[in-house]
This record gives structure tokens, sequence and C-alpha cells, in this order.
């Protein structure tokens, strides 16, 4: 039977990949589009705000939310996060709530956890502006009625996102470690990222699912995969004063603390990764970003 999807967050970089999947197999799709972005699909029923979710929705994929890691942490930045994330979820879910929906899907990130070695969907709440960010996100989330299942991602690697801020500084041979490079790295391919999503509302699934890839890594094992892929040494490792210079709160949080969150729930619960290792994502990532920028 033909589904129909709504889909927040829909021009982002996940989710102009949801999209091109979704229509390839044949569903609905109507989506909320807040900015002015040049990213269109002729097949797709467009809307500018959650009030306009249509009356019966078999899915809802609630991933908008702008870039954490794309500007200083100022106070007006935590606040346009927090509206972004938070309020968008409440808002759509008091909407959603007066209509017919079957299941929803909302994201959330590893952040949630802080800091910290080889963590499940079990482990506490971190402490920091990210992780309270993305537990307010997950608590908005849970006003849903429907069945609601949240994936709390890692960084995602694809032609686009984390790859726009890196390629550059590594194709140039100026790529390296942070910090110190052995906190941990949580990851997940984009192509896996789809693929979750499908399989969590192919088995209506409900509950906390870590989107990462199943490979523990450190920050130094994803610079050397990056280094690898582009065919140059990455000696420069970006040290922790002038990353806390530049960013602020934000890199003490985001990029010198890190952790391994690991995806227990959906291995133990059969779902398969595409790319289990970051080698071969990452690879993957820079040829289809280098022909995408080619093709652009």
């Amino acid at each position: 039977k033909m589904r129909h999807w709504f889909i927040t967050g829909a021009t982002g970089f996940i989710g102009q990949a949801l999209i091109e999947s979704i229509l390839s197999q044949g569903d609905r799709i109507t989506a909320l589009r807040r900015n002015t972005s040049r990213f269109d699909h002729a097949r797709v029923d467009w809307v500018s705000s959650v009030q306009d979710l249509p009356e019966s929705v078999d899915v809802i994929v609630n991933l908008a939310g702008e870039g954490i890691a794309d500007a200083r942490w100022s106070a007006a930045r935590r606040a346009s996060l927090l509206e972004s994330r938070v309020t968008l979820t409440q808002d759509l879910a008091k909407a959603a709530n007066e209509k017919q929906v079957a299941q929803v899907i909302s994201a959330s990130a590893v952040g949630f956890y802080g800091s910290g070695g080889e963590l499940d969907e079990g482990a506490p709440q971190g402490k920091g502006f990210a992780a309270q960010l993305c537990a307010d996100w997950e608590e908005a989330a849970a006003q849903f009625n429907a069945p609601t299942a949240i994936i709390r991602l890692g960084v995602v690697l694809g032609p686009g996102g984390f790859l726009n801020r890196t390629l550059l500084p590594f194709s140039l041979g100026l790529g390296g470690p942070i910090g110190s490079g052995h906190q941990g790295f949580s990851w997940i391919h984009r192509d896996d990222v789809i693929r979750m999503i499908h399989w969590l509302a192919e088995h209506q699934k409900t509950g906390v699912y870590n989107a990462c890839g199943p490979q523990a890594c450190t920050n130094r094992d994803m610079t050397q995969a990056l280094a690898r892929a582009v065919k140059r040494p990455a000696f420069f490792p970006a040290p922790g004063f002038a990353l806390k210079a530049a960013f602020g709160q934000m890199a003490e949080e985001l990029l010198l603390q890190g952790q391994q969150a690991l995806p227990k729930r959906a291995v133990s619960e059969g779902f398969e990764f595409a790319f289990e290792n970051i080698g071969p994502a990452m690879a993957d990532a820079v040829a289809k970003k280098r022909l995408a920028t080619k093709g652009g």
C-alpha cells in the first residue's frame, strides 16, 4: 500500500536523500519548507507550517534543526538552535495529536550523552549545552500521541554535511586529529541513516536508537580514514587551545571531548549496516562528494 510521509528538515543533508528514497518506492510525501532552500522536488507537496500537516499521515519524520556545529554558540545562536529543534517539535506534536498519525520518527543526536567511553542507548544524559538541547528535543518528541522512535545521530558521512567543512583542509594536506585524537568519534554513513529510517517505519519501532556505525572509532581513526580517502597526509593536529579560542564551549563539548555511541538496539534487533567501518564509509563519502562537485 502507498504510504503518506510528512517530513520536516526535508531540504537538509539527510532530508534530501530521504525524499529520493521514499519517492523511488512510490510513496507520497508532504514536506515542511521553512527557509528559502534551493532544493525542490516536483513530486513533493511543500507546506510552510506544521499547521499544514495533512489530516492523515502514515509516518512523520522529524529532522528539522539548524546545524549545531555551524557557528559559535552565542546567546542568539543557542536560542535559534532551541527554536529550530525543540519549539518546532512541540508545535509539530500539537498539530499531529489533532490528526491521524500512525508513527513518528524524530531526530536527536549522540550529543545527548556528553562525553565518555562506549555508550549504548541506556547511558545517562551528559552535562553541557549539547546534552541539554538533545534532552529537551527528545522531551518535545515524547509529546506525540503516536508510537515514536528517536534516532540519536552520530556525525553523518556523505557528499555534504561534515565533509563540506573538512574536505578542503584535508585535500590540501592540512588536516589532522583534533586535540589528543583519542576521544571517541560517533559516525554513520548517510545511506545507513536512510535505511534505518525505513527499517524503523517498516517494523513500527518505538524508543531510542543510536544511529551510529557499529565499529568503535576515535577522532584519530577518523582523520586517518579521511586522509587516506583524499590521498594526503594528515599531520596537522588542531590544538585544543586554538579550537577553544575559535569555537568556545562548542569546541569543548563537541570536538575535544567526543564519545563512542554504539547502535546496540538496532544491531540486536537485526538491522544490518551497509557501512560497518569508517574506512569504506569515508572513501565512499569522499568519492560521492567529488562526483557531486564535478557534476554541480
